[in-house]
């Protein structure tokens, strides 16, 4: 039989599979789609209609992601790729995410757009197309491959490499600030930039809460502890027994290295005053040590935001990836982008001319470990930053249904909703009504999960379920039972989720790490497992068998299906309302 002849035999089996899979769910949509009391619609919503269906139909994400920086050593050639994808298959996963565009911004595969990535930590990458190879062994052995990238980075900082710094133009703007402290009798120092890292030789630093431990120190530093506004202590570090200085909760610690620490020692006393002055300090991300890794560029900026369209229409035309999933689709952090031309689209968005910049949206207090300012146009800032998100996202989307129809869309997100809005991204659905204190009005609006096919939402916590942090007296939030929870609550049925298990979490712990990876399965659509590096040095693939213990398909590998959940859900938030 000819090779195309198995290509149409395959599309048919498909398209059998679907049907077969859609008229075993008729029933229970048909029920669904009945209901009108609110007592019923309450029933189905607090599951959810895309997890009762999913089960009902006996699909389930297996989703392993495959991170280029942790896996380039072993990702070389076509043969170690269908070894790694063989061992993916006798593992009874089903859809293999593979990051093809790092935060580098050099890609892994041929590119006529992005450079190619050949070297890395000092060793020659081979001239070696990973996605293509990819494509190809994986879908020989029944696999999905999805390919990956880190969308808004286009550089490692770490190595200064990357487009962003050949481009400087694109780089984010970072708003950082000049601290200065003042001691009681007029004396000034300028503070290290960075919190809770260093000190450098000669340079005073700060340490606050957040630091979660007691701050050892050297011969060559000096301490002082700072209680609210005055010196608690100042020590030698000469002195400091090898447990180190505990740091209050009500203050911070000022740890000086020589010159720094001989300024600490003469200019600060007990009970003295301190004070600090701060200075705003917009600079590019290249030059932003409060930035240490990732090259972030401007989001908005219409050379960066046409760009990365390119690279998505250049994987979808070229290659027969059955996804594209995107990481880094938002902004570095809270602080970016502060350049003119965000200014400028932001005034023009918002209708009016900000009178101070940067402080009309935050500032940041002079005293170390305190919360920002919020300014009076903050809510609208965070509304605004994930309306950019979106526009591309919207953007990207409509490119890969037009080249590739039937490639499935997904994101990978921190679980951490109720904070997320520091990187500019809303990835619920536009029906969810988050109520916290930065939400404007129309946040709601640029929800974005409506766009996707799946979520895969990083569940990052070293417990399990709520039960095990009850027992150990520790926060049950922090569980990837409740993580998975809220964010099925926040996508609202809009795309599937998938609860991700970071791997590093267990280490040393199998037995924990079976117990998460059934709770991802139990509280959301599926599982996407970060990352590859993990499961190999722990050897893990047999657990993942013992965890699958027959083949499924992926609830995004059933196009009808997801449309009819939404259909679905709709319903309900009808009959809510009756």
């Amino acid at each position: 039989m000819l090779d195309g002849d198995h290509g149409v035999l395959y599309d048919i089996a498909v398209r059998l599979d679907n049907l077969i899979v859609m008229k075993r769910l008729l029933p229970l949509l048909a029920l669904v789609l009945s209901l009108r009391a609110p007592a019923h619609a309450q029933v189905v919503n607090t599951e959810g209609v895309a997890q009762a269906l999913t089960r009902q139909a006996g699909l389930e994400g297996r989703v392993l992601w495959i991170d280029a920086a942790a896996n380039l050593d072993r990702l070389t050639s076509r043969q170690a790729v269908a070894a790694v994808l063989d061992r993916c298959r006798a593992a009874r996963l089903n859809t293999v995410v593979v990051e093809v565009k790092p935060l580098s911004g050099q890609v892994l595969y041929h590119s006529r757009i992005a450079p190619r990535l050949a070297e890395w930590r000092g060793k020659p990458y081979p001239d070696f197309d990973l996605l293509e190879a990819m494509v190809e062994e994986g879908h020989r052995r029944g696999l999905k491959i999805h390919a990956a990238i880190d969308v808004f980075s286009e550089g490692h900082k770490q190595f200064h490499i990357g487009p962003g710094y050949r481009r400087p133009q694109w780089q984010a703007t970072v708003y950082d600030v000049r601290r200065e402290l003042i001691a009681a009798h007029g004396a000034r120092r300028s503070i290290a930039p960075i919190v809770n890292r260093g000190p450098a030789s000669d340079e005073v630093v700060i340490y606050d809460p957040s630091y979660g431990q007691n701050k050892t120190v050297t011969a060559q530093d000096a301490v002082a502890v700072i209680s609210g506004d005055r010196v608690a202590a100042v020590l030698d570090g000469g002195a400091v027994s090898a447990d180190g200085v505990p740091i209050p909760g009500d203050g911070h610690l000022l740890v000086g290295r020589d010159e720094g620490a001989r300024w600490i020692l003469k200019n600060l006393n007990v009970g003295d005053p301190i004070k600090y002055e701060a200075t705003p300090a917009l600079v590019p991300i290249a030059d932003a040590v409060s930035e240490p890794v990732s090259l972030f560029v401007n989001p908005t900026h219409p050379q960066v935001f046409a760009y990365e369209l390119s690279l998505v229409n250049e994987i979808v035309s070229k290659y027969d990836v059955d996804g594209i999933a995107f990481d880094r689709m938002r902004y570095s952090s809270l602080a970016t982008d502060f350049s003119p031309l965000s200014r400028h689209q932001f005034e023009k968005w918002l209708g009016k001319r900000l009178g101070r910049w940067p402080e009309d949206v935050y500032q940041i207090d002079p005293m170390p470990g305190r919360p920002i300012l919020r300014g009076p146009y903050f809510k609208d800032w965070l509304a605004w930053r994930a309306h950019n998100i979106k526009s591309w996202l919207e953007e990207a989307a409509s490119i890969v249904h037009l080249r590739r129809p039937s490639a499935r869309i997904g994101v990978y997100v921190g679980s951490w909703y109720p904070n997320y809005f520091n990187v500019g991204v809303n990835w619920a659905s536009d029906a969810h009504r988050p109520e916290y204190d930065w939400t404007a009005s129309n946040y709601r609006e640029t929800g974005c999960a409506g766009l996707l096919d799946y979520v895969a939402s990083g569940c990052y916590y070293p417990l399990a379920t709520r039960e095990e942090a009850r027992v150990q007296g520790t926060d049950q939030d922090a569980t990837v039972q409740a993580a998975a929870e809220m964010s099925c609550r926040a996508v609202a049925d809009a795309s599937f989720v998938y609860a991700g298990i970071f791997l590093l979490d267990y280490k040393g712990r199998p037995d924990e790490f079976l117990k998460a990876l059934r709770t991802a399965l139990a509280t959301s659509e599926g599982v996407m497992i970060f990352d590859l590096s993990y499961l190999e040095a722990y050897n893990w693939w047999n657990l993942l068998a013992q965890s699958f213990p027959g083949t499924r398909r992926a609830p995004h590998d059933v196009p009808e299906l997801l449309p009819a959940i939404r259909r679905a859900r709709q319903a309900l938030a009808l009959a809510a309302k009756q």
